[in-house]
C-alpha cells in the first residue's frame, strides 16, 4: 500500500522510498535473470560489448524487456505491485511504461555522472515542452530507481523538481554536458541508499546524479512510468514502442498483466502520435 506519508515525501522532495518492492523470497530469481539477460543482450548484439573487459561498453544498456531477452522474474520485478501501485497514484490508472534500462557496472568501473535534469535530456532544455513542464506541481511521470544489489549511488537534491534553476545554478549550467560539471558540491544534494529489493521512484526534473567508485559493484533498472501521452513525447526513452516485434502477442502474453498493459498504452500512444 501506498500510504498518504509516501505521497507527501515525493510531492515535496521529488523522491520517495519503496521498501523490499522485489520480496527477498523472490529477489534470488531475479538476480539470476538480471545477469542472464545482460549475457544475452551481449551475444544477440542488443547491447556493447567491450572486448578488454568482456562485459558492458559504459554502464547501461536500454531495453531488456526485449522480446529477445525478457526473462519473467525480471519482468515481475519491474511491474512488481509497489511500483505499479505508486505508478497509479501518480499517473492514474492508465499509467505506461514508458522504457526501461539496465544500469550495470562492475567493480572497476567509475562512474561519475554530471549533474543534470532528465527533463533537459528528454525535452531540450528551455524548449517549449520543458518551459510548459519545468513548475508542474506533480508531474504525471516518474523514473523507479530498482536496486538488485544494495545501492549507494544515487544522489538528489531534495525540492528541486518543480522549479526552474536558481540564478546560481543558471550561471554554473553548462550546455556542453546538458548539466553542471560533476565535482560541483551541490546545495542540499542527499545521498539516497537503498537495500537489495527496495526502490525510489524519483521526479526526473529534479537536479541528480549518479556515483560509483572502484571496489563497488552495481546491479539496478531504472523504469520510466507516466502518462501515456507524455510517452509519445518522450521519443527518447519510448521509441521501443515502434518496433514491431514488441507487439508480438504470444510474447506479450507471456509477460505479468499489470506490465503487459502498461506497455501497450505506449505502443497505443505511439501508434497515434
Amino acid at each position: 500500500m501506498i500510504t498518504e506519508q509516501v505521497m507527501a515525501r515525493y510531492d515535496r522532495e521529488g523522491y520517495a522510498i519503496l521498501d523490499q518492492v522485489v520480496p527477498s523470497e523472490s529477489l534470488g530469481r531475479v538476480q539470476e535473470s538480471y545477469e542472464e539477460t545482460i549475457e544475452a543482450a551481449l551475444s544477440l548484439g542488443l547491447a556493447p560489448l567491450d572486448e578488454a573487459t568482456g562485459f558492458l561498453e559504459g554502464y547501461r544498456f536500454q531495453n531488456p524487456h526485449h522480446p529477445s531477452l525478457a526473462r519473467r522474474p525480471l519482468m515481475e520485478a519491474l511491474g512488481a505491485p509497489a511500483i505499479m501501485a505508486f505508478a497509479q497514484r501518480l499517473c492514474g490508472e492508465d499509467a505506461a511504461m514508458h522504457g526501461v534500462a539496465a544500469f550495470a557496472m562492475n567493480e572497476e568501473y567509475d562512474y561519475r555522472s554530471s549533474w543534470h535534469r532528465d527533463s533537459y535530456f528528454a525535452w531540450g532544455k528551455d524548449s517549449p515542452t520543458e518551459r510548459r513542464l519545468r513548475e508542474v506541481e506533480r508531474l504525471p511521470a516518474t523514473q523507479v530507481l530498482v536496486a538488485l544489489e544494495d545501492d549507494a549511488s544515487f544522489w538528489y537534491v531534495p525540492g528541486s523538481h518543480n522549479r526552474a534553476n536558481t540564478a546560481e545554478e543558471e550561471e554554473g549550467y553548462d550546455e556542453g554536458i546538458s548539466g553542471w560539471d560533476a565535482e560541483t558540491v551541490r546545495p542540499g544534494a542527499v545521498q539516497v541508499r537503498l537495500e537489495a529489493g527496495s526502490a525510489a521512484p524519483f521526479d526526473a526534473r529534479g537536479i541528480h546524479r549518479g556515483l560509483k567508485g572502484p571496489g563497488v559493484r552495481r546491479r539496478s533498472l531504472f523504469i520510466i512510468y507516466g502518462d501515456a501521452g507524455l510517452a509519445a513525447e518522450s521519443s527518447v526513452v519510448s521509441d521501443w514502442a515502434r518496433e514491431p516485434e514488441y507487439a508480438d502477442p504470444a510474447w506479450l502474453d507471456s509477460l505479468p498483466e499489470p506490465f503487459r498493459r502498461s506497455m501497450e498504452r505506449t505502443m497505443a500512444a505511439l501508434r497515434e502520435a
